[in-house]
């Protein structure tokens, strides 16, 4: 590995160290620069730069799969790198050797193209063209979902907000990413989120239109399951709130420990020899299993700003 790279540095093909034939027994008039003796990869100039190397191929990938713009933390670390690794390409002493200062060049143009094509993906017109998609649809969902409930008051969610929020999932799909793998990954994590959302409301707006829950005198579980729906509706909330970026205290673990809690405490019910009261605890823990759904894949992705 090492000595192929070293190879690409001074610009010439990896044979596994055989010099090349492409022409039959004639050999090629060797350019004068190519007369001159290689230098040994332990020599302390090809040694850094192999150190560089090294980092390049480790930042490679983060920087190519990299979907954030250029005010996110993910963003100003591999900057920082990349940088810090081309003023030490820089420092690098080539004793005025031709053949060390091309190696010298080309190692510096790999990190320069790192830091631009860093920089393209995170400003091109397309991801900004995202970003400002998810700041509306958070606008949205905050206005009529989060900030009613915070504020003691009842959530505006109707047929109104579901469309609205179908149509910014429309124009998500009809952002163009020319096939950039971190325009893919930024529009992906963007709609997959945006259409969790959906699939949140949707079921809370459903289960609007269910009768009302038993009355708590019919069986002594009917009360306690009750009170687990009252919880399920302020976790709805707390989870929309997470998946729009929106909530500052809550996390995927505290709300998914919460709602286990729920679970645990159906369970416990003896609803035994009532098939309608069983019913109805299943309704309610299948509501909970749909939100624990959503807050496994929230846990496993990174932020849409990301």
């Amino acid at each position: 590995m090492a000595v192929r790279w070293l190879c690409s540095l001074f610009g010439k093909p990896f044979d596994g160290g055989k010099r090349m034939d492409h022409g039959g027994p004639q050999q090629q008039q060797q350019h004068p620069m190519e007369q001159q003796q290689p230098y040994h990869p332990q020599h302390p100039a090809m040694m850094r730069l192999y150190e560089v190397q090294k980092e390049v191929a480790s930042l490679g990938p983060q920087v190519c799969t990299f979907s954030g713009l250029q005010n996110d933390r993910d963003y100003k670390r591999l900057e920082r790198e990349l940088t810090r690794l081309l003023l030490d390409v820089d420092q690098v002493d080539t004793e005025g050797k031709p053949e060390l200062q091309g190696a010298r060049k080309r190692a510096a143009q790999e990190v320069e193209g790192l830091l631009r094509y860093l920089e393209e993906n995170s400003t091109h017109p397309s991801r900004l063209a995202i970003e400002e998609l998810s700041n509306e649809a958070r606008r949205l969902v905050d206005e009529r979902v989060v900030a009613p409930q915070r504020g003691g008051g009842v959530a505006e969610i109707n047929d109104e907000l579901v469309d609205a929020l179908q149509e910014l999932v429309l124009r998500l799909t009809q952002v163009k990413t020319e096939g950039r793998v971190p325009l893919r990954k930024a529009r992906y994590r963007a709609l997959t989120r945006l259409c969790a959302i959906q699939d949140v409301i949707e079921g809370r707006t459903q289960q609007q239109t269910l009768p009302l829950p038993l009355s708590g005198d019919t069986h002594e579980a009917v009360h306690c399951i009750n009170q687990v729906m009252v919880k399920v509706s302020v976790a709805r909330s707390q989870l929309v709130a997470l998946l729009m970026g929106l909530s500052g205290r809550d996390s995927c673990a505290h709300l998914s420990r919460i709602l286990t809690e729920m679970q645990v405490e159906l369970d416990a019910l003896d609803v035994s020899g009532n098939a309608a009261i069983r019913n109805y605890r299943k309704q309610v823990v299948e509501e909970i299993n749909g939100l624990l759904k959503h807050l496994d894949l929230e846990g496993e992705g990174d932020d849409t700003r990301r």
